[in-house]
């Protein structure tokens, strides 16, 4: 954790300061372990260098969400982070230089790494999961601008108005109990100047019987059958439907029908042919895991739903950023709202 942090923090629900009592330091001055301690008595203890706040915490869904980004490693993903989430949502990763960043809901802390390679002043990193202690500590080891919190996103321990820079939460949102409620949080993080950027998983709001049937029939339907298999039998199945996408006809029907998920790969200059499959195979394997995943909370909106939330969030619609787009069908792939103050 480093010193700078502490300007940041502040107590989840009531925002009141946070003193640091009986800290120990490393050589660089970055803080291992001690105490943050609130006004009411309310104490948080600093862990391997990781602040938690996991007071009141439900973990219903964290424990799934863990497991599945110890075990994907989503480094492998940064094409796709470029060529979808960055170009669609930014235009460029050059708005990432000199910022300060909260990536809520890091996961492995791909992004976060992704966000420091990009010039990032300070990006700090909100997760719930025990993926802190493992792949995000492996993938985050040697970055001096990198903090990380380990906090549930709809209650941030972060001062309000104090992120000049992005708020960040892309692909995460729709996991939290009230899509609404987490929203609001993270915007209310937002200094003037600054952007809150997010995303959410929609739901099958548009026309069409053959639409309605793959949501509806087939997705929900297979969705209520995974849901009854253990984590391992969800694995075994994600794996075996990312061997079958790899078949041509036979992987893009499933997808299409709702039984697959893979998405765009994008291409890699001078790749050849087996490693586009092997990435292929993997992203189908994550996607499909995460869409049939032990997920306790999955709040798709629709467009409508969207529209009203942006609106209580910033109701100058001339601050609102790539909402045109968003509503597209398709939108872009990885697009985001940039909602300025």
């Amino acid at each position: 954790m480093t010193p700078e942090l502490l300007k940041y923090l502040c107590e989840p629900l009531t925002k009141a300061p946070l003193a640091l009592v009986d800290p120990v330091y490393q050589h660089d001055g970055s803080i291992v372990s001690g105490k943050l301690v609130a006004p009411t008595g309310s104490t948080y203890p600093i862990v391997n260098g990781v602040p938690r706040f996991l007071a009141n915490v439900g973990s219903a869904t964290v424990e799934s969400f863990g497991d599945q980004w110890n075990y994907f490693n989503y480094t492998d993903f940064k094409q796709n982070w470029l060529s979808h989430t960055v170009a669609n949502t930014f235009g460029s990763p050059d708005v990432f230089q000199g910022k300060v960043i909260v990536d809520a809901g890091g996961g492995s802390g791909a992004q976060t790494k992704w966000f420091a390679e990009y010039g990032a002043r300070h990006v700090i990193t909100l997760e719930l999961s025990h993926s802190v202690d493992d792949v995000m500590k492996a993938n985050l080891t040697g970055l001096t601008n990198v903090d990380v919190i380990q906090c549930s996103i709809d209650a941030p321990p972060l001062r309000d108005r104090s992120i000049d820079g992005i708020v960040y939460c892309h692909n995460v949102i729709q996991h939290t109990p009230s899509v609404e409620k987490t929203a609001h949080a993270l915007y209310a993080l937002v200094a003037p100047g600054g952007e809150f950027v997010f995303n959410c998983y929609g739901v099958n709001d548009g026309p069409g019987i053959l639409r309605w049937i793959r949501f509806h029939v087939i997705a929900r339907g297979l969705a209520a059958l995974t849901h009854r298999m253990s984590d391992r039998q969800v694995m075994f199945f994600s794996c075996a439907m990312a061997w079958t996408r790899l078949i041509p006809l036979v992987g893009w029907s499933l997808e299409k029908a709702g039984v697959i998920r893979c998405g765009d790969v994008p291409a890699i200059p001078g790749e050849s042919l087996p490693a586009r499959l092997r990435r292929r195979f993997k992203q189908t394997y994550l996607n499909t895991r995460d869409q049939h995943g032990h997920h306790h909370f999955q709040h798709g909106r629709t467009d409508a739903e969207l529209q009203r939330l942006l609106a209580e969030l910033q109701p100058d619609s001339t601050k609102i950023l790539n909402a045109d787009r968003y509503f597209t069908r398709p939108p872009p792939i990885g697009i985001g709202f940039r909602v300025w103050r």
